[in-house]
């Protein structure tokens, strides 16, 4: 009976010692594993960042071009604008140019101005009784109190 409780304490403690180390070596992949998943995340985020760096490089740039046709277009218009002001002092550059000018100027119709009476009575009072001021005491507003 001896040997028996001997065998039986002997496979009770093979079992226990089985799953204590897969248990063990379970933890210990796991851990692995998360090392390389966080090397693998890290190195995609740097990845992402360096992309996002040399965009942002090329966007500024295109932007430091841009700026720098816009301010040669700027000085391009002022110069062109002082030599205008330079060239013509006194006179006036003309809406539709200078023949259209003398054109208008001699073809349009002067105003003919009419003259009025003391019997002339605006449209808003046509026939001494329209509008809000109709002269009947009947429609007055009473002041509210």
């Amino acid at each position: 009976m001896d040997w028996l409780m001997a065998l039986v304490l002997l496979v009770v403690g093979g079992c226990i010692g089985y799953f204590v180390a897969k248990f063990v070596n379970e933890r210990k992949l796991l851990s692995e594993k998360d090392k390389k998943q966080k090397v693998d995340i890290k190195e995609l985020m740097t990845q992402r960042a360096m992309n996002h760096v040399q965009d942002s490089k090329y966007i500024a740039e295109q932007l430091r071009q841009q700026a720098d046709a816009l301010s040669e277009q700027i000085a391009t218009f002022e110069e062109a604008f002082n030599q205008l002001n330079t060239d013509v002092p006194e006179v006036a550059v003309s809406f539709f140019g200078e023949h259209a000018s003398a054109y208008l100027r001699h073809t349009a119709a002067k105003p003919s101005k009419e003259k009025t009476t003391s019997e002339f009575q605006p449209l808003d009072f046509a026939s001494q009784s329209s509008g809000l001021f109709s002269g009947s005491e009947s429609k007055k507003i009473k002041p509210k109190q």
